[in-house]
């Protein structure tokens, strides 16, 4: 009998092989780990949460009057970018952030979910500063779930 986990684990690999482009699933795997080996962790992360953000600043986001028309703008451009979708929603004094189906879920890397994960933290992070001028606000990757998807932080 199929459980929930080998289904899921069947759609995620299915959008996975269809939404990962062959042509340049080595090439980025090969430059991420080269990245991590040649430059370091830390350094790695920085480089790509740079990236992230002028990702993010080449698809910016007008400012929303809610967290629900803000979720359904970046999971419009998420969209357009094939980087899969996100859930939004309010935790204690923070926003959580729930991303799954991003790039490459199912690539095996060493480092390929941690730059990712940078990539994303980039990107949240200028989108949801460009929802408060005011208060400098920070996006962590804090978690991954069982079912694959990133979970960030993004608070004062």
């Amino acid at each position: 009998m199929i459980t929930e986990s080998d289904i899921l684990a069947g759609n995620l690999a299915y959008y996975g092989d269809r939404h990962n482009n062959r042509q340049w699933r080595q090439l980025f795997s090969i430059l991420v780990d080269e990245m991590y080996q040649s430059a370091g962790a830390t350094d790695a992360c920085h480089f790509l949460r740079h990236v992230g953000s002028r990702l993010a600043a080449a698809h910016p986001l007008e400012e929303q009057p809610t967290l629900q028309t803000l979720e359904t703008t970046l999971n419009g451009v998420l969209g357009e970018l094939d980087w899969g979708w996100v859930r939004l929603n309010v935790d204690n004094r923070s926003i959580r952030i729930v991303h799954g189906a991003y790039p490459g879920i199912q690539e095996t890397a060493d480092h390929w979910r941690q730059a990712v994960a940078a990539l994303l933290e980039g990107m949240y992070q200028d989108w949801f500063q460009a929802q408060n001028q005011e208060v400098r606000l920070q996006v962590k990757c804090t978690d991954d779930s069982q079912s694959g998807a990133l979970v960030f932080r993004c608070g004062s």
